[in-house]
């Protein structure tokens, strides 16, 4: 079972998270939704975004001055909150974020003094949540298999019975 994130950007910012991107992209069983790779010509746009946004296990906010001016970003924040999912807000420069996004935890990506640690946390985080993820998945199978082996165990009870 996949892990699946959305990650919402500001395309001028784009240079800047990619090598962010491409480390957490490492990651087992990850699925990114990030625009300029995931984009085919011709989609809807909107449509994928909304349905990629309400599928996602995560919703990763590279959070900057140009990130909170883009019309896009803010309606994918909303799709967000509107879906319940978990925002992680990373910064990547001293614009905090407000607004919807206001008491919600955030990572400090602009501090280079930090941005390693920080780095670090997002990393484990999403690593232990694709783990209990695919746990909880195993869970899920075993009770189905048994369930099934029940039932047909309680059906082949029934037709002896019949026969009696």
């Amino acid at each position: 079972m996949t892990f699946k994130i959305f990650v919402s950007y500001c395309t001028k910012d784009i240079e800047e998270i990619k090598p962010i991107l491409n480390q957490i992209q490492t990651i087992k069983d990850t699925e990114f939704f990030f625009a300029d790779q995931t984009l085919n010509p011709g989609d809807h746009i909107s449509q994928r975004i909304i349905n990629y946004i309400s599928n996602c296990d995560v919703f990763i906010l590279f959070y900057s001055k140009s990130a909170y001016a883009s019309t896009y970003v803010q309606h994918e924040i909303g799709v967000a909150k509107a879906n319940d999912k978990l925002i992680i807000p990373i910064l990547l420069d001293d614009t905090k974020p407000d607004g919807m996004l206001q008491g919600i935890n955030y990572l400090n990506f602009y501090n280079q003094n930090k941005k390693q640690q920080e780095f670090e946390r997002l990393y484990n985080y999403i690593n232990q949540n694709v783990k209990r993820k695919n746990q909880n998945s195993a869970l899920s199978l075993v009770a189905l298999l048994g369930l099934g082996y029940l039932l047909l165990k309680s059906d082949e009870g029934e037709s002896e019975e019949e026969f009696f």
